[in-house]
């Protein structure tokens, strides 16, 4: 699902909260991303490692030699986006798994067209998995946002939401013995998401008033 960052010249793009664009302007850098991609999993009731899982070289790789219909398809879709950088993390136990990941764009325009693109990447995983039971825009995060859920050998929620040029993917899997059905994880990654935003709305240095 990654792309390979490429340096660019950060153009000043529309950002926001509550879903307004109108009255903020916010720029994210490779920083942000790097800063935004520690927030660990803050769910009420739920207890995760205390660290991420290291990356390793596999990570980062941006599925240019692959030949998974999936992976091709996002790859044509996001050709003419343009990273500045991207950030992420993983934290698992026996149990579930929580997956974080952040990407820095070009331009709130090349954001949504990834975020768009990344939606029709999880959904079309989610139906090879197993079986989706939502999938739909949500309100009141970022400037949009969009949240799948997946029922198979376990619950699966996925969120991707957009701040400017900065998208954000969290994804918990919950495969063993998990507390409650569908809508307990939903609320656990939620409360994981809210704090993911919060850490994105106060980027320091990142945003200005116009």
């Amino acid at each position: 699902m990654t792309r390979s960052a490429v340096a660019v010249f950060a153009a000043i793009v529309a950002g926001g909260c509550g879903g307004g664009e109108q009255h903020q302007r916010q720029t994210f850098s490779a920083a942000d991303a790097k800063r935004i991609a520690n927030v660990r999993p803050a769910m009420p009731g739920w207890v995760w490692p205390k660290s991420p899982e290291k990356r390793d070289s596999s990570d980062s790789s941006d599925g240019s030699e692959s030949t998974d219909p999936l992976l091709v398809n996002l790859k044509r879709q996001t050709a003419d986006v343009v990273d500045i950088a991207e950030a992420g993390n993983k934290w698992r136990d026996d149990n579930k798994l929580a997956n974080l990941s952040v990407e820095v764009s070009a331009s709130s325009a090349d954001a949504r067209k990834a975020m768009a693109a990344l939606n029709v990447f999880s959904r079309g995983w989610g139906e090879r998995s197993g079986r989706v039971t939502k999938d739909e825009q949500i309100d009141s995060l970022g400037d949009e946002a969009w949240r799948l859920w997946t029922l198979g050998q376990g619950y699966e929620v996925t969120y991707h939401w957009r701040r400017g040029n900065l998208v954000l993917e969290a994804h918990v899997d919950c495969f063993g013995v998990c507390p409650g059905d569908l809508d307990s994880v939903d609320a656990a990654t939620r409360a994981w998401v809210d704090a993911i935003d919060e850490a994105a709305r106060s980027a320091t240095g990142s945003s200005r008033v116009e």
